[in-house]
């Protein structure tokens, strides 16, 4: 990764960064392969100003390294708690975590030590596959939360805007198994729609909720989530069809 990606962090966050360099060094030592830095700051001049996201990748399983890193989470407040995995590790969990790696892969730079990620390639059909499986993971949840959403048209409203975007990172990754450029969020819907053949009503429709552009009765938007549903169903089903293609991986 090129230094016009670190340089798209305040001042701040530069020193921010290199102070937990030298902290993650010197709690892990030699056992450290690597330190990664991820996350949309890497890739907009203007990315609101939020918590650093790093990856660490270890030789070996070290519960003195979690020791030493657990004390110095106070210094570091505004650095997420990083997934640490070792070298192991970052190679056989790529076939599991497919979406994890790609989100990383978008946007990352190698603060320390060789790049781990340059030799992870991710499969179509791991992709395919974990998409699906958290859609259907995600529907069962929601067919349970909206029982609980139904005493009052806030809550409903709040359900249902909450259901939508928490599908955005999965429909995202939808719009790469086609291999096409992810729009933004008010376009996304119809893209991945038209290329699914859903009916992208309902989409829009709790879209409109949120942006509070449209109110609905109670009554409408019982039935927008009962359009919702269908569509997703069928959208798993249609998952499916997507020929395979390599171009749209890292």
């Amino acid at each position: 990764m090129g230094r016009e990606r670190i340089d798209k962090l305040s001042a701040r966050d530069r020193q921010l960064v290199e102070k937990y360099k030298a902290a993650v060094i010197e709690a892990g030592g030699k056992n450290v392969l690597s330190l990664v830095l991820f996350g949309k700051q890497l890739s907009y001049n203007d990315a609101p100003r939020g918590r650093l996201n790093f990856l660490i990748i270890l030789k070996t399983f070290s519960s003195e390294f979690l020791y030493r890193y657990s004390r110095l989470m106070k210094r570091f407040k505004r650095v997420s708690t990083p997934v640490i995995l070792t070298e192991e590790m970052l190679k056989t969990s790529r076939h599991i975590f497919p979406i994890e790696f790609l989100t990383i892969k978008e946007s990352y730079i190698v603060i320390h030590g060789n790049d781990p990620l340059k030799e992870i390639n991710i499969g179509f059909e791991d992709l395919r596959t974990e998409i699906e499986l958290q859609i259907k993971r995600r529907l069962i949840r929601l067919e349970e939360e909206f029982l609980f959403s139904l005493e009052r048209k806030a809550d409903l409203e709040r359900f249902l805007t909450s259901a939508l975007i928490g599908f955005v990172p999965l429909f995202k990754q939808i719009l790469r198994l086609l291999n096409r450029q992810c729009p933004l969020e008010g376009t996304l819907f119809r893209e991945f729609c038209d290329a699914l053949g859903l009916n992208p009503e309902p989409f829009f429709s709790i879209w409109s909720i949120k942006t509070e552009r449209q109110t609905f009765k109670k009554d409408a938007m019982i039935r927008i989530f009962e359009d919702f549903i269908k569509e997703m169903e069928k959208l798993v089903l249609n998952l499916g069809n997507i020929p395979p293609s390599e171009a749209c991986l890292l």
